[in-house]
């Protein structure tokens, strides 16, 4: 009889113990940044070979940049690559869907690169578009 009361006792106890425990996060500004990062960015000119010249010159970089820990400089490389293919896109139209799908995988991995940290994405992404617009250039 007295054994239920006894578990029934330090179960109550034992409940009300780690409810005191429970981890409270508390917003400090102090610590808290309330300024938001801006990065200007223009759209770039030029032709074709340029501006992918431009896109493979900033990722040919950027994979050290993400590995060493320089996300500031990984992020307005990310968004430069961003504002150079956005002026490539209306050039390329006439390539076709397939081959505008697969530019545009290649842009976004180095989007991934950035945002996970992963400096193998760009290095990958690096390698396959020069491969990638090796005829392009060529073609004219």
């Amino acid at each position: 009889m007295r054994r239920p009361i006894v578990v029934c006792v330090l179960t109550t106890a034992s409940v009300s113990l780690l409810a005191g425990c429970a981890t409270t996060i508390e917003s400090d500004s102090a610590t808290a940044s309330t300024t938001p990062a801006s990065t200007t960015t223009t759209i770039p000119r030029g032709t074709v070979a340029e501006l992918f010249g431009a896109i493979l010159a900033l990722g040919g970089g950027l994979g050290n940049d993400i590995a060493s820990g320089e996300m500031q400089t990984a992020r307005a490389k990310l968004a430069d690559i961003r504002a150079t293919w956005q002026a490539i896109t209306p050039q390329i139209t006439d390539l076709g869907e397939e081959v505008n799908d697969d530019l545009q995988r290649l842009v976004t991995l180095y989007s991934t690169a950035v945002e996970r940290k992963r400096p193998a994405d760009a290095d990958k992404a690096t390698r396959f578009l020069d491969l990638a617009i090796e005829p392009i250039i060529a073609g004219g």
